[in-house]
């Protein structure tokens, strides 16, 4: 072995923690603001309607670009070179929602934002490159765990951040793990592609890839899972906190309650529950879990019971999706595996778009706690969904 080479051998023996640390803080920059995101909005002066338009432009962007930059990934054999892309997308809009504070400079930045996490599609496929066959529960477990700490440590940073300092060093910590991010990125390394894999390419088949059955069931149940996610934990549940009397480090707290518990849930469910129950079953019963705890949101007027609801809640969450992220690309080839996942990935970005918009005009027009309701019936209708349409699956 040449010295020159031992450098380049290294990367590739340690491929695997270095994905993992990015990808802890890809999600650490994303999520040390969103937790006060609509009480912070409300501060400027939006109404809930447009605080939902804002959350919701974060989704809308993924929506748009994750299958085209999935089938582009494909095409030019490279997911390294969109993660950095991501990263470098994070750095800008955490540095623009620092500086700024008008409400629609504001949704441009929070846009922006969705332009990074369009990359998350590059993450989990190339993570899955480093695996072995038929360990997809597993590795999405593993991967989900990450990234779920990964938001748990922001979560926590943020609100405590901003409790001591204001709400701006909460985004300036977003900017510091955005760049520290992009560094680690400059040192992934790629498996090369075998000369079959690459004359196997068909942009014609990559568009056409969301026909298979189980991925396109699998990106509408995703749907509907981010649909009630996003109109809940990382929407309007903090904006109830708030009313009940919350301070910015208790909706950190707040969030780090459901998300430290879905991390949890998608490291046990993806290696262990998944090994001995049917994965049909599992998903059903995470969806269960957080339609009745959205049901009973209205019903709730303490901080103490509304934490506990957010982890019954985020259990149910990590579960139910990591288990559906693991099957959705499992009867697709290898060669489009980057244009299934950015088809997965830009389906459920849809629901993080109607979700808070929707929960947002409901609040105006009626409370929110129709709208948690609301939500609440049409998680619990998608746990009926589920049963059926995965039937010969899991």
């Amino acid at each position: 072995m040449h010295q020159s080479d031992q450098p380049v051998r290294l990367l590739q023996r340690r491929r695997q923690p270095i994905l993992l640390v990015v990808t802890s803080f890809f999600w650490f920059a994303m999520y040390t603001y969103p937790t006060f995101l609509t009480p912070y909005l409300t501060e400027l002066g939006a109404s809930l309607t447009m605080s939902g338009l804002v959350i919701g432009s974060y989704g809308l962007t993924q929506t748009l670009v994750r299958l085209p930059l999935g089938i582009l990934s494909d095409r030019l054999r490279n997911k390294r070179v969109f993660i950095m892309i991501g990263m470098a997308f994070s750095l800008v809009s955490a540095l623009g929602l620092f500086l700024v504070r008008n409400v629609y400079l504001i949704l441009i930045f929070r846009a922006m934002t969705g332009l990074s996490a369009a990359t998350w599609v590059h993450i989990t496929t190339l993570y899955l490159s480093y695996q072995p066959s038929g360990k997809a529960s597993r590795s999405m477990g593993h991967l989900n765990f990450i990234s779920n700490i990964g938001s748990v440590c922001a979560m926590l940073a943020g609100g405590f951040l901003a409790q001591a300092y204001g709400w701006q060093a909460a985004f300036l910590a977003a900017v510091a793990g955005a760049a520290i991010g992009l560094l680690l990125s400059l040192m992934l390394t790629e498996s090369p592609v075998t000369n079959d894999a690459a004359q196997s390419f068909s942009i014609k088949a990559s568009f056409l890839v969301g026909r298979d059955r189980l991925l396109f069931w699998t990106s509408i149940l995703a749907l509907l899972s981010q649909l009630s996610t996003f109109a809940t934990m990382q929407g309007f549940v903090p904006q109830y906190a708030s009313l009940l009397g919350a301070d910015k480090a208790q909706l950190g707290l707040l969030s780090a309650f459901s998300v430290l518990p879905r991390a949890i849930a998608s490291l046990v469910g993806g290696s262990l529950l998944a090994r001995y129950f049917r994965l049909r079953s599992l998903i059903v019963i995470g969806f269960v879990m957080t339609g009745l705890v959205a049901c009973a949101l209205p019903l709730i007027d303490n901080l103490p019971l509304l934490f506990f609801s957010q982890i019954i809640a985020g259990t149910g969450v990590g579960i139910q999706f990591t288990l559906i992220m693991s099957l959705c690309t499992s009867t697709i080839p290898a060669e489009r595996k980057g244009s299934a996942m950015g088809f997965f990935q830009s389906v459920y970005g849809i629901g993080m778009i109607v979700g808070p918009v929707l929960v947002g005009a409901l609040a105006d027009i009626f409370s929110l706690g129709t709208g948690f309701v609301i939500i609440g019936v049409m998680t619990l209708l998608t746990a009926v969904l589920a049963a059926w349409s995965l039937r010969t699956y899991g």
